[in-house]
């Protein structure tokens, strides 16, 4: 029992680190590296039709799910209406 417990922190660790560059670019299915340019504009001048189909934007407070999709592109919208994050997920 001792041993399982000693072992519960290096798990959540392990589950915690970030990618090297080379896997962030290999994960990058969605294009989000191609969309930072975005980034600190307003949301009231995307162009939603130039957006993969499985894109979510979401806005402060707003329930998403916490289901991972390397395909889905995700644009975080800040309090002040700009973008504040592109990812995939």
């Amino acid at each position: 029992m001792k041993q399982l417990i000693a072992a519960i922190p290096l798990v959540v660790l392990a589950a915690c680190q970030t990618p090297t560059p080379g896997q962030a670019q290999t994960e990058d299915q969605c294009g989000a590296s191609s969309r930072q340019s975005l980034v600190g504009t307003q949301e009231t001048a995307l162009n939603k039709s130039t957006l993969p189909k499985a894109t979510r934007i979401i806005h402060p407070d707003s329930a998403v799910t916490m289901d991972y999709s390397a395909q889905r592109l995700n644009i975080h919208v800040g309090k002040d209406g700009k973008i504040s994050r592109v990812t995939c997920g």
